[in-house]
């Protein structure tokens, strides 16, 4: 289900890694929903404590759910795209996986509201691509995630994806690209930094 598509004047490329895709709108989607359930649930028996119903808590889930779908459509429109090079227009669009840089960020959940949606950076302001491979979870939920972090006057960016041979394959279309827009290839290192 992994795929890279060219388009047909082969102006353009995209990289769409569709298991990181569905991944992210799920984790997005039950992560809002979860919450909303809590934070109303502890509402709900602050205020009414005994006189709820039995079921209350299966109504609650379930509306918590109906009210987190809006937001993982939009997480779904900004990940199912992939990552979009175009080198015509000199341009890298994505939705970034970032990393939360100020106490802001942390406190206004900025990491998981940016899932929703897409950046677009000029590639020749790029000054550094560097490869990044690390595991999640434990024993037989355990997974080898692999990123892209860029890096540049706009500060820096992480590219996820769910398996090696899309980010080797994003990373060599970007280092194509910016070969024709600099005009010198950068390192064959995997951690590719680039020349101005």
């Amino acid at each position: 289900m992994n795929k890279s598509r060219r388009s047909f004047h082969g102006k353009a490329y995209q990289v769409v890694d569709i298991w990181h895709a569905i991944m992210t709108t799920g984790k997005c989607w039950l992560g809002l929903a979860g919450a909303v359930a809590l934070s109303a649930g502890m509402v709900l028996l602050l205020l009414a404590g005994d006189r709820l119903p039995s079921s209350w808590p299966v109504f609650l889930l379930f509306a918590s759910l109906l009210l987190a779908t809006p937001f993982a459509f939009k997480v779904w429109h900004a990940q199912s795209p992939g990552i979009q090079i175009d080198p015509q227009q000199a341009t890298l669009s994505f939705s970034a996986d970032d990393l939360e840089n100020s106490l802001h960020d942390v406190l206004s959940l900025r990491r998981f509201f940016d899932h929703a949606r897409r950046i677009s950076i000029a590639l020749h302001d790029i000054e550094r691509l560097d490869n990044d491979t690390f595991s999640t979870g434990r024993g037989q939920l355990r997974r080898r995630r692999f990123a892209l972090n860029l890096s540049g006057d706009f500060g820096s960016y992480q590219l996820m994806f769910s398996h090696k041979q899309k980010r080797d394959e994003c990373r060599t279309l970007i280092n194509q690209s910016m070969q024709r827009i600099k005009g010198r290839s950068p390192s064959r290192d995997p951690n590719i930094a680039f020349p101005y």
